[in-house]
């Protein structure tokens, strides 16, 4: 419990210091409106769950606090337990009826004090490098934990701390079902429109098509016939004004 009584102090102190810059006196109104926020600048997280800590009472011993817990309505509701990782691992290997919860924070090495300058540092690091390369850790891990004879059996439940589950996100399935059903609707009505009715359509504006193309044919061969008449007269106005006519060509005959 001390992690969270030191991180409470330490936002109780970036607070304090917040508020002596907001009010000091000495600071312009420029300074100063760059303290002003609408948002709380200083998080207190840990403060107020240092205090939710104390209003509920620590347990003085690890025996009272597992009682608590097992005493608790449900595992969302009552007492959770904040301790050791290693006696949390244990009693959960030990008990089916207690698990663990999140991971582990505020990690800190075990270390054996020795006096300045004592020998026994040296020997010490020795023999712990010794069992590192002879993997004697790794077997003794393995026999207490994985090998243990206390290690209780538990039936296998399911974490709800790992995500959304297939039960929460039915209906997102079922929005995606309904979906497909209505494109497959709205596919084969489509393909019925244009097997059966469209057709028809087709046909009229295929004729349509072919008047409107016969009739822009017809007008274009209209004014190409007007412009050759208009300039065969042209033509012989201009050699009946000079008195005489131009040579009569098979073009003219024709």
């Amino acid at each position: 419990m001390t992690y969270f009584q030191r991180m409470a102090d330490i936002e109780g102190r970036f607070y304090e210091i917040w508020k002596d810059m907001s009010l000091n006196d000495s600071l312009s109104d420029v300074e100063r409106a760059k303290l002003a926020v609408w948002d709380y600048p200083v998080s207190d997280k840990y403060t107020k769950m240092w205090q939710a800590m104390k209003e509920a009472k620590l347990p003085n011993t690890l025996d009272e606090a597992v009682q608590r817990v097992r005493d608790s309505k449900s595992s969302s509701e009552g007492f959770g337990y904040l301790g050791d990782a290693t006696d949390i691992r244990y009693l959960v290997m030990t008990n089916c009826d207690l698990q663990m919860v999140g991971d582990e924070f505020s990690r800190k090495p075990y270390a054996i004090a020795v006096q300045q300058g004592s020998p026994l540092k040296d020997q010490f690091n020795n023999a712990i490098l010794l069992l590192l390369n002879k993997r004697k850790l790794e077997k003794l891990k393995e026999t207490w934990w994985n090998q243990n004879p206390e290690k209780k059996k538990c039936d296998k439940q399911d974490n709800q701390t790992d995500g959304i589950s297939i039960h929460n996100i039915g209906g997102v399935f079922i929005v995606i079902f309904v979906g497909i059903a209505l494109a497959c609707v709205t596919l084969a009505f489509e393909y019925w429109w244009y097997k059966y009715k469209n057709p028809q359509l087709n046909e009229f504006a295929a004729n349509k098509q072919n008047i409107d193309e016969f009739n822009r044919k017809m007008k274009i061969s209209a004014i190409s016939d007007f412009e050759n008449v208009r300039n065969r007269h042209h033509y012989q106005s201009n050699f009946s004004k000079k008195g005489s006519l131009p040579p009569v060509s098979d073009q003219w005959l024709q």
